[in-house]
C-alpha cells in the first residue's frame, strides 16, 4: 500500500498534540495520573510509527538505491529500481529509472556511431597499408633510402591505426552483446607459445628476456574462440614488453589445477601506481607512468582482455608494485561448456 512520509510525519505530530491537549485538559483538574499516561502512550506509539516510516519508507528503499546505483556505476546500466510503497521515494526512482533510459540509449548511439566509424575507416586505412608496402618494395620504381625511411614510419602509423581502429570495433561488439563466435575446442597453451615466438623480435630489438616455463603435464583442450583468445595474449605480452626497460624480464607461466587453466604473464617493468589500480581495467584508462613511459595507446587492452576473458566464464586479475613489476593472471574454467559444445558437434 502506497502512503506518504509527509502524511505519516502529519499523522504523527497531530497524535501527540491531541494528546498535549488532553493533558492539559486533566491537569486542569487536578488529575495528574491520567495526562501522564496518555502522554507516555502517545509518545510510545508516535516513536513506534516514526521508526517504522523510517525504517520502511526511508532507510531500506535508499539502501536498493544505494546497491543499484554501485551496480550502475560498474557499467551494468539495464538495472532498473522497483517502486516502493513510499510515495517520495518512488518519485525519486521514477526519475533515476528515466536517466538511466536516457544514458541506456546515448550510450546505444555511440556504439552505434563508434562501429559505423571504424568501419568507414578501416578500408581507406587498409588501402593505404597496401600502397605504403607496395612503394617500400619498389614496385613503383626505385626508393631511395631516405623515402623507404618516410615509407616506413608512415606504415607503421597506419598499423597503428588500424590497431585502434580494430579495437575501437571489438569494444562496438562487446558493448553490442555479440562478441564470442567462433568457439571451438583449443589448447591455451598452443596459443600462448605460438604468441611468445612471434614476440621474440621486439624483445630483442627492446633488450627484454621473454621467457616461457616449460609446462608441466598435459593442457587440456577447453571451449574457445582462439581468435579473441589470442588478442587476450597479444595485449599482455605487448603491454609486459613496452612497459619493461632494457635488461629487463618477462616471464610466462602456464598452470593447471583440478578446476582451471592459469597463465600469468610476470614483468619487471614501470608497475601501476597503487591508487590508480582500481581503474587499470576501465575503457579508455591509461596509467600516469605508462602515459610519460610509452606515448602511444588507446587504453583499450585491458578493458577487451577482461571482458574476452570473462565471456569465457574466466577471471582475470594483477598484482603490481610501481617501479619493481606487475604479474597479470587470467583463468579459463575446464568444464565450462565442453559437454554442451561436444553434443552439438
Amino acid at each position: 500500500m502506497k502512503f506518504s512520509i509527509q502524511a505519516a510525519v502529519i499523522f504523527i505530530v497531530a497524535l501527540l498534540f491531541v494528546a498535549s491537549l488532553i493533558s492539559v485538559y486533566f491537569a486542569a483538574k487536578d488529575e495528574q495520573t491520567l495526562p501522564l499516561v496518555l502522554v507516555a502512550g502517545a509518545n510510545i506509539v508516535a516513536v513506534t510509527l516514526l521508526t517504522f516510516v523510517i525504517t520502511r519508507g526511508i532507510l531500506r528503499p535508499l539502501k536498493i538505491i544505494r546497491g543499484v546505483v554501485s551496480r550502475i556505476g560498474k557499467g551494468d546500466i539495464s538495472l532498473r529500481m522497483k517502486k516502493t510503497g513510499v510515495r517520495e521515494i518512488g518519485e525519486l526512482q521514477d526519475a533515476f529509472n528515466s536517466m538511466i533510459t536516457r544514458v541506456e540509449r546515448a550510450q546505444k548511439m555511440k556504439t552505434e556511431f563508434v562501429s559505423l566509424a571504424a568501419h568507414q575507416l578501416r578500408t581507406p586505412l587498409t588501402a593505404i597499408k597496401w600502397s605504403t608496402t607496395m612503394a617500400m618494395e619498389g614496385d613503383a620504381g626505385p626508393v631511395s633510402k631516405e623515402q623507404k625511411e618516410l615509407l616506413q614510419k608512415a606504415a607503421e602509423s597506419t598499423d597503428r591505426m588500424l590497431r585502434l581502429v580494430n579495437d575501437l570495433l571489438n569494444v562496438a561488439k562487446i558493448e553490442e552483446g555479440r562478441y564470442l563466435k567462433k568457439l571451438t575446442l583449443s589448447r591455451i597453451d598452443d596459443i600462448v607459445k605460438g604468441m611468445v615466438q612471434s614476440y621474440q623480435d621486439l624483445a630483442k630489438r627492446k633488450r627484454v628476456t621473454l621467457l616461457l616455463k616449460d609446462v608441466k603435464g598435459v593442457i587440456p583442450e577447453v571451449v574457445m574462440d582462439e581468435e579473441k583468445m589470442r588478442l587476450v595474449v597479444q595485449n599482455l605480452l605487448e603491454n609486459a614488453l613496452h612497459y619493461t626497460r632494457k635488461e629487463g624480464k618477462v616471464m610466462v607461466r602456464i598452470e593447471q589445477n583440478a578446476k582451471e587453466i592459469q597463465v600469468s604473464i610476470e614483468d619487471t617493468g614501470i608497475g601501476i601506481p597503487k591508487e590508480q589500480e582500481g581503474r587499470i581495467f576501465e575503457k579508455f584508462f591509461r596509467a600516469a607512468n605508462a602515459q610519460k613511459e610509452e606515448v602511444d595507446g588507446s587504453g583499450l587492452g585491458l578493458y577487451l582482455a577482461r571482458n574476452i576473458v570473462e565471456a569465457h566464464g574466466g577471471k582475470i586479475w594483477f598484482k603490481s608494485k610501481e617501479g619493481k613489476g606487475t604479474t597479470f593472471v587470467f583463468s579459463l574454467p575446464l568444464t565450462r561448456g565442453v559437454e554442451e559444445f561436444l553434443n552439438k558437434r
